[in-house]
């Protein structure tokens, strides 16, 4: 199967989907996962929005897969001495040197060095686990 190529609009759309979901019974808040028949629905509003695209099962999940990973990236590095979010230009920073360090250990921590993650709040609401008050 091909690699599919996302539009901003898309991944939109499911983000939105997958938010929604979270006030679900879809939704299991304590372990920050989705309920199995999460997908059929995200299927349909997918198929609705986008008839000609063919956003498939597997084109969702692996979109999903990317932003848990990415998500669970930025996460570790905001907990990480030296680390902060920027919660007005939506990125990690630190100093250089700091990031030197890190990268050294964790070369795939490189994915978020520099970059803006506008879609952050709404992945840690989708993919992290609440805990009780």
């Amino acid at each position: 199967m091909a690699r599919r190529i996302w539009s901003e609009v898309e991944e939109s759309r499911l983000l939105s989907a997958l938010t929604s979901l979270t006030q679900s019974p879809m939704w299991n808040a304590a372990q920050g996962t989705f309920n199995p028949a999460y997908m059929n629905y995200v299927q349909a509003v997918m198929a609705v929005e986008f008839p000609d695209a063919a956003i498939e099962e597997i084109h969702i999940k692996t979109k999903i897969l990317r932003w848990k990973h990415t998500c669970k990236v930025i996460l570790n590095l905001m907990h990480t001495p030296g680390f902060d979010w920027d919660p007005a230009r939506h990125e990690v920073v630190a100093e250089d040197h700091v990031w030197a360090a890190y990268l050294q250990d964790h070369p795939k921590a490189r994915l978020a060095r520099g970059m803006q993650f506008q879609q952050f709040n709404d992945w840690c609401l989708c993919f992290v686990p609440r805990r009780n008050p």
